[in-house]
């Protein structure tokens, strides 16, 4: 059934909007770049209330992300950061506009956790180590490891390069049970803004900006939060690390083992 993207909910009480809209791909030397979160989205708005506060609304994500199809090469100059904001950060505050950041709104980042907790088991072929990861997710616990990671990285808040970065960044990390240096981190969100510059999501509205970050963001969380429950025993990370593989090739059709990472970023 053919679709259309999700607008912002204004008052149409219990319509069901599909997100359906093919990804637009963009190549970016051997990599391409897909910079929309997968169709299977489903927005239903209930009935406004009676004293005009937000509507009840659910996002139902049946997939976590598809975002790098082919991963891609960037040509973005290293450049030395000369403002003494970490180094991630240099290209974002070079332009205001860089990495496509919005205005957050958290009742909307807790609209896509629930429904990110509701499909855990269909987006995640990993078994977790996480007591309860729907209550993890729903309940707002896996936005604090998101955050802090985002800021020990330097990469900038708010914003789909800040997100898209930091996903593929611990995906990286895991697959190939290696750490990224200070200067890798810098060189992915260089690769990544470059990348985004110039694309549709510019002249998107913000929900569906943070729409497409919020999903990035929670997927690195999971991932994140399992590694420090898993550090003290080797066979669960292995575990961890094959599993991550494993989603990104699915998620991505890439293999992040077969993905080195350069002073450019991300390269085959």
């Amino acid at each position: 059934m053919k679709g259309r993207w999700l607008k912002t909910a204004n008052g149409h009480g219990g319509r069901v909007v599909w997100l359906s809209k093919a990804f637009e791909l963009r190549r970016y030397r051997g990599w391409r770049l897909i910079t929309f979160i997968p169709p299977a989205l489903l927005l239903t708005v209930g009935c406004s209330k009676a004293d005009g506060s937000a509507e009840a609304a659910d996002v139902d994500v049946s997939v976590v992300s598809a975002l790098f199809a082919e991963g891609f090469n960037g040509e973005t100059s290293a450049g030395q950061s000369t403002s003494g904001a970490p180094p991630g950060q240099e290209v974002a505050l070079q332009d205001s506009r860089a990495g496509i950041p919005f205005d957050r709104s958290r009742s909307l980042t807790g609209r896509v956790e629930n429904a990110m907790a509701t499909n855990l088991g269909k987006d995640f072929s990993l078994r977790f180590a996480i007591a309860d990861p729907e209550e993890f997710v729903r309940s707002g616990k896996v936005r604090g490891v998101w955050e802090r990671e985002l800021a020990a990285r330097g990469y900038p808040a708010d914003t789909v390069a800040g997100a898209t970065a930091l996903m593929f960044g611990v995906a990286w990390e895991l697959s190939n049970s290696r750490k990224l240096s200070v200067a890798d981190n810098a060189a992915i969100l260089r690769q990544v803004t470059a990348t985004l510059r110039g694309h549709q999501l510019e002249r998107e509205n913000d929900e569906q900006r943070q729409i497409q970050a919020d999903i990035r963001l929670t997927a690195a969380g999971l991932w994140l939060e399992e590694a420090y429950l898993r550090e003290p025993y080797p066979e669960q990370m292995r575990e961890l690390s094959d599993a991550v593989h494993r989603d990104m090739s699915t998620m991505t059709s890439n293999d992040m083992r077969a993905t080195s990472v350069t002073s450019e970023g991300f390269s085959d």
